[in-house]
């Protein structure tokens, strides 16, 4: 089936399949905001305090948030950084979903990065990023590569895939399934690699160049 999926997007896309990849993306929504910052509950509310600006918006439709919180958070935490994206009105955040939600590395400084889709191991160091030049891959001391040019899919279910347009030693699958890493971490989205044959297991999320055509 997947054989077939790609053989419909190299005939129908050309030469264009190897800059951006034949099946438009899903999860991106143009209408969306994006809200990353960090995250703290104020009694029966949740605020987020904007990285960038230090400006705070309320949380509602928390209920998921709240959720993640108890998971993700450490014994004692009080605030998290997070990355939701949702719809902002009068400083209210209606949140549609949690990208991502840490309570280790570096907090503000970890804000998106420019790229489709950014993909991270769990217990191999290794980093992907998914943008409009291709595939960029690095942190396996003996695989490094990029920008690659690629060949994208999408199924019906919401899985996607990236892989080389001109060999199959590299190939990202996204899967649109809750991921936790090995620190306890949350990101939205389930990857799995493979690297000449090497299978790696990691988390990924949306950047912020998804919703550009």
């Amino acid at each position: 089936m997947r054989l077939g999926l790609r053989a419909v997007c190299f005939a129908l896309c050309g030469s264009s399949v190897l800059l951006s990849g034949c099946a438009s993306l899903p999860w991106s929504s143009a209408e969306s905001d994006r809200v990353v910052g960090l995250l703290e509950r104020n009694g029966d509310e949740w605020t987020v305090q904007r990285c960038r600006d230090d400006s705070i918006v309320n949380v509602e439709g928390a209920a998921a948030v709240e959720q993640l919180f108890q998971r993700v958070a450490q014994p004692g935490q009080i605030a998290i950084f997070v990355d939701i994206e949702g719809t902002v009105r009068d400083d209210r955040l209606l949140t549609s979903r949690v990208l991502r939600m840490q309570s280790t590395g570096r907090g503000c400084a970890d804000e998106p990065q420019s790229g489709q889709w950014i993909a991270r191991g769990i217990g191999d160091s290794w980093r992907l990023v998914v943008d409009r030049q291709g595939i960029r891959f690095d942190g396996l001391a003996d695989q490094e590569a990029g920008p690659v040019p690629m060949i994208a899919e999408s199924l019906p279910d919401g899985s996607m895939s990236f892989r080389g347009a001109e060999d199959n030693d590299l190939e990202l699958w996204l899967y649109p399934q809750d991921c936790f890493d090995n620190a306890g971490d949350y990101r939205h989205l389930t990857a799995t690699l493979t690297v000449n044959g090497r299978r790696l297991n990691g988390c990924a999320y949306k950047g912020t160049d998804a919703t550009t055509p």
